[in-house]
């Protein structure tokens, strides 16, 4: 981003990209993604903001229809099972900073199609300095929780099964875009595939990848730059570096 454009223009691309990458999950992706327009309010919310250097917005109750993946537990399981997503971002529109980021929510809850069986994972921005989320254990700035809320209400039907708030496993920020490339990777790779076919797609995530994915990485390398490691931004990141 250009130190001399106007943040309402920056937010008027960031809602742009949030349109175009509905228009694409809509046209290659309509049967995986079931409600790709929710990200039209997300990209409304982003270019009506008036502040001058913030934004935000919020995917809210996202959902992928997937194929039941091999080897799943227990085996009887139906043949799809419903991804729920949601997203809560905000950040400042400063080119000085090493992070757009102020504020960073994901959940993800997946479901067989009866609703009887349920996983679910939580990533997000550490609020440094809240005494209800310090411990002993690390704590990466940014970082992926298996369990998270939603397994909360049936924690008392879970068996033999053991959900920790440990390891917590730092993983780069990630915005909308990245978010939405993310879960279809892992969940849905054949339409992944064939997303990643598409320039316009290829496009919105070099864009995002270079706006929230290079400053994280160059961080973190420049932990094994020479002179004193005393930058303790770079071991927030990846509280295991020495």
């Amino acid at each position: 981003m250009a130190k001399s454009e106007k943040p309402s223009n920056i937010r008027r691309r960031i809602s742009n990209d949030l349109l175009s990458l509905a228009q694409l999950l809509n046209q290659h992706s309509s049967a995986i993604v079931l409600n790709a327009d929710v990200l039209k309010s997300s990209a409304n919310q982003c270019s009506r903001q008036n502040s001058n250097k913030e934004w935000s917005y919020e995917v809210a109750g996202l959902r992928f229809r997937v194929k039941t993946p091999q080897n799943v537990l227990p085996t009887q399981n139906s043949e799809w099972l419903f991804v729920d997503v949601d997203l809560d971002v905000s950040g400042v529109l400063d080119e000085s900073l090493d992070d757009y980021f102020t504020h960073l929510v994901l959940n993800i809850c997946v479901q067989t199609e009866n609703r009887e069986s349920i996983c679910s994972w939580h990533f997000d921005r550490h609020i440094i300095g809240d005494a209800e989320e310090e411990s002993d254990e690390a704590h990466p700035l940014y970082h992926f929780q298996h369990g998270g809320h939603a397994m909360k209400e049936i924690s008392e039907t879970l068996g033999k099964v053991l959900l920790l708030p440990t390891p917590r496993l730092p993983f780069p920020p990630m915005d909308a875009v990245l978010a939405i490339d993310f879960l279809l990777s892992n969940f849905a790779g054949a339409q992944w595939k064939e997303l990643r076919n598409e320039h316009i797609y290829v496009n919105l995530l070099k864009q995002a990848q270079c706006r929230h994915w290079k400053p994280y990485l160059k961080r973190l390398a420049s932990w094994w730059d020479t002179g004193p490691k005393q930058d303790a931004s770079v071991t927030s990141l990846f509280p295991q570096l020495v």
